[in-house]
């Protein structure tokens, strides 16, 4: 059976967490011989939430400590007062780069009842930068600035399945992130080059393609050079209409408005047009929204299909942990029956 998305009823609330100078905050917390160990630096962001006419009101605190990964910080994530009505939420933390780019940073399940939060608000340790990828400070704080990206679900089912916590990815910038096409993707009038699907007819800017997606281009290119220059029109057979019409929006928006809904036919496209961030971001969905326990091998499937390493590894992760877990509950119920 294909994969199918997870669906659930639930309402999404963003919001975007500008912190400046960040310079000054690493120097607080930088380590010094003769201070160590200095005190932590935290930042607190406070966002108010409205569903179903209840107003709800959560901070994020970033805390900046001295250890041995430099620029290092973790994520608290709680409501400010007890919750009424007792909604479970999802909240997840991204961070925007130079590029506008979000990457997954982590997410914590909040389960609501006569308890205030039944889980721990820290979220995994981050590292800023990364020394061993050439000018990421610049591609993750531009301008000495970091923006932190906040989505915010609200589960409206009383029993909803919450998607999975522990998500390890890694940022990697993007070799085709040059240039901003957003608005040009509303431009019909210039487009260079015809691009068939199945039939239907997609106009294209050249210089997207080749800003974008190299392997396209090169295509095109190709056909366009034995035609000696007189034939614009290319025909595709490996993808289906709907699916390159949402490849196209990401080449010009570095963004897909109903991904999720698309997830599996996107990352076999950008497993094939070698999209390295529509990978990351195909990856990150198919873990949210279609993995359990059931499919896991046939998730893991399409990521070796699809050389996805990040799923694949999360996948597997995942298992382990669920069998781990298994054997706990099995020794517990033992024990209790002797």
């Amino acid at each position: 059976m294909p994969l199918k998305k997870i669906e659930q009823n639930v309402h999404k609330e963003y919001h975007t967490w500008v912190l400046k100078n960040m310079s000054e905050i690493f120097a607080k917390v930088d380590p010094d011989e003769d201070q160590f160990p200095n005190y932590p630096v935290n930042e607190t962001h406070y966002f108010s939430t409205k569903v179903q006419d209840h107003a709800v009101d959560w901070y994020v605190t970033l805390n900046f400590d001295n250890n041995e990964l430099k620029c290092g910080f973790k994520i608290f994530f709680d409501a400010v007062k007890k919750l009424e009505p007792k909604n479970h939420v999802t909240c997840n933390f991204y961070l925007v780069d130079a590029d506008k780019n979000k990457f997954f940073l982590g997410r914590k399940n909040r389960k609501f009842d006569d308890c205030q939060s039944v889980i721990q608000p820290e979220l995994l340790r981050h590292c800023l930068p990364y020394p061993e990828l050439p000018n990421t400070i610049d591609k993750l704080l531009p301008n000495d600035t970091m923006t932190l990206y906040i989505e915010l679900i609200t589960y409206l089912d009383d029993d909803p399945i919450f998607p999975d916590e522990l998500m390890v990815y890694a940022y990697f910038p993007d070799p085709n992130s040059s240039g901003d096409f957003s608005e040009l993707y509303k431009v019909q009038d210039d487009r260079d080059v015809m691009i068939y699907v199945q039939g239907v007819a997609f106009p294209v800017h050249k210089r997207v393609l080749e800003a974008r997606c190299p392997k396209l281009y090169e295509m095109v290119d190709y056909h366009q050079h034995m035609s000696d220059g007189n034939d614009n029109q290319v025909a595709l057979t490996d993808i289906e209409p709907e699916i390159f019409k949402r490849v196209l929006e990401f080449m010009y928006t570095r963004n897909v408005e109903d991904l999720d809904d698309h997830a599996v036919g996107l990352l076999e496209a950008a497993s094939n047009y070698e999209l390295t961030r529509l990978i990351n971001l195909c990856e990150q969905s198919l873990i949210s929204y279609y993995y359990t326990n059931e499919n896991a091998e046939e998730i893991k499937s399409l990521a070796n299909k699809c050389d996805a390493s990040i799923l694949f590894n999360n996948v597997k992760m995942l298992q382990l942990l669920h069998a781990a877990n298994k054997a706990n509950a099995i020794q517990k119920m033992a024990y209790r029956r002797k």
